[in-house]
């Protein structure tokens, strides 16, 4: 149950501290006094977004601070799936700086506002006039007789289960697509590929081929040189470089002891003499390898050929891109070959989870037929003890074949106020009052079947008065006994039935309004539902009828 909220620094609220206990807490007020922005600074700690224009100071940040009682609740599981320190006295803060920006924390955690709605909705719940709205929402509606029936678990195995159709299904869509484009290319990709395999190409053929080619035309010219520069070297009769270099060594030798330094020279012109003997082989070998081949240079330019043919009917620069799209396109047809193996399996997989869902949506759709009568004369009861006796309710689910996120039911709540007119759609013709009410009847059935610690009634009492507005603040008494109540109100009926009361006002000081709030006594209890009753000219009748007012609620 919620125990304190502390506000500073938030719209008109300079700074308050609100302790609450069990039971039923009446809060009420002049219009305009706050009532209304308490709502709006609980509302941050749900997780609703906020900006600048919240603060009432725009220099310092904005703090709201509210403490639960979790005890009992069983949420060590939620605790630790989203790593928080589980504590009995949970404190939730949301701050907002003086740029806008916003943080949030649960015992002293940093965390997200997804995370701050998913602990903070398990701990209160908030029912307003506007909710009332909510009655025309399909999904709304479907929600609540879930929640009667308590059909939690078999809701959220049902949307896994239609979750992991959708998914599986919108993969087998894309797996089919993709298939059917491979199967468009499937016989030019294998083509390609065979007269990629069949061309054997290497990644550097290419210029060794050139490279050859040059050399075969040119090879009468190239042996020319060759065998004219091995003779120069040491074949030519006469004088040729070896013979030369010979001679020079003899000298050099006959000068060798005459000091060292004419050793020196003799040492260079043996390096010279291996050196010019060295190339004279490396050409006479290279001679020999030089062949005049007309046969081999045909052959390798109808090779060169067929690499410039492919080369340009491929759109590559070179051997290496030929290669890599053979590669590329042996992939696709090893992933199309798989894909087709794949598809069978896909759907048949599919096929089961979308059994498995309508037979989730089945269960569903038979427990929330097993629970309208039970709803409905609970329902029934419920509004007689509200004054309209003559009432009837009753919801119509029609199933459909599409599979929905709250399965494949669709619901209609029907009424009718008076004998003799048969129930319609309740967005048609219930009032403003009527669906205030049916909305605390639905509210107060779903809260018997689900634990929920703490309920705030934010002016639902809108449209009633007098006899009415005392059956609604019984019911909300009765519910004050299982869960903590929080009711706004500005009927003097309701706010009698609480177990505490709190006044919001506005007061003024240093040019500055503001909202403060106080806990009535007994006395100034009395003072304010006197005023509530009769106005601020209140007479001492209006007193006395609401100390009997005050004195038969507490005895009942």
């Amino acid at each position: 149950m919620l125990t304190s909220l502390q506000i500073e620094n938030y719209a008109i609220i300079r700074s308050l501290e609100i302790p609450f206990r069990k039971g039923l807490t009446a809060i009420t007020g002049e219009t305009g006094a706050g009532k209304s922005i308490l709502m709006g600074a609980l509302s941050l700690i749900l997780g609703n977004r906020a900006d600048t224009d919240v603060l009432f100071d725009k220099t310092r940040k904005c703090i709201v601070e509210a403490a639960f009682d979790v005890r009992d609740l069983g949420l060590q599981p939620l605790f630790q799936q989203y790593d928080l320190d589980y504590q009995e006295d949970t404190i939730i803060r949301r701050e907002i700086n003086e740029h806008g920006k916003s943080r949030a924390f649960i015992n002293d955690t940093p965390v997200n506002l997804n995370t701050l709605k998913a602990v903070a909705s398990l701990l209160v719940d908030i029912h307003s006039q506007h909710q009332t709205l909510m009655l025309q929402n399909a999904g709304f509606r479907l929600r609540l007789i879930d929640q009667f029936a308590q059909n939690q678990e078999l809701v959220s195995q049902y949307q896994r289960a239609l979750h992991e159709w959708q998914t599986q299904k919108s993969a087998l869509e894309e797996l089919r697509q993709r298939c059917a484009e491979a199967a468009m290319r499937y016989d030019y990709n294998l083509y390609t590929i065979e007269e990629l395999e069949k061309a054997a190409l290497q990644p550097d053929e290419q210029a060794d081929i050139e490279q050859k080619i040059k050399e075969l035309s040119h090879a009468e010219t190239i042996k020319s040189h060759l065998y004219n520069a091995t003779r120069i070297l040491s074949e030519q009769e006469g004088d040729n470089i070896l013979s030369l270099l010979k001679s020079l060594q003899q000298e050099c030798r006959a000068l060798e002891s005459m000091g060292t330094e004419y050793a020196a020279f003799n040492q260079r012109i043996d390096d010279l003499t291996v050196e010019a003997q060295d190339l004279s082989y490396e050409m006479a070998r290279k001679n020999d390898a030089v062949e005049v081949n007309p046969a081999l240079t045909e052959q390798l330019n109808e090779r060169l050929d067929l690499i410039f043919s492919l080369q340009n009917k491929y759109h590559a620069e070179n051997n290496e891109a030929l290669l890599s799209l053979m590669e590329k396109l042996q992939q696709e047809v090893a992933s199309y070959t798989d894909d087709k193996e794949q598809l069978a399996d896909n759907e048949k997989k599919v096929k089961e989870l979308e059994t498995e869902a309508q037979r989730l949506a089945d269960l569903l759709s038979a427990s929330r037929r097993e629970a309208l009568p039970a709803l409905v004369s609970s329902m029934e009861e419920r509004l007689r003890q509200l004054g309209m006796s003559e009432s009837r309710f009753a919801v119509n689910i029609e199933s459909g074949e599409e599979l929905r996120e709250n399965g494949r039911d669709t619901a209609t709540f029907l009424f009718s106020a008076n004998p003799g007119v048969e129930p319609a759609d309740i967005s048609r013709i219930a009032s403003g009052g009527e669906m205030s009410r049916i909305m605390l009847c639905l509210k107060s059935i779903i809260t018997d079947s689900m634990y929920l610690p703490t309920i705030i009634f934010d002016e639902i009492d809108t449209g009633i008065s007098g006899e009415t507005a005392s059956k609604v603040g019984q019911v909300m008494r009765q519910l004050a006994g299982k869960h903590q109540v929080i009711a706004i109100t500005h009927l003097p009926q309701i706010a009698a039935c609480g177990d505490q009361h709190y006044l919001v006002y506005k007061q003024s000081d240093d040019n500055r309004t503001y909202t403060n709030i106080k806990p009535l006594d007994k006395e100034e209890r009395e003072q304010m539902i006197a005023t509530m009753m009769s106005g601020e000219s209140r007479t001492e009748s209006a007193i006395a009828a609401a100390r009997e007012m005050l004195k038969s609620i507490q005895v009942n």
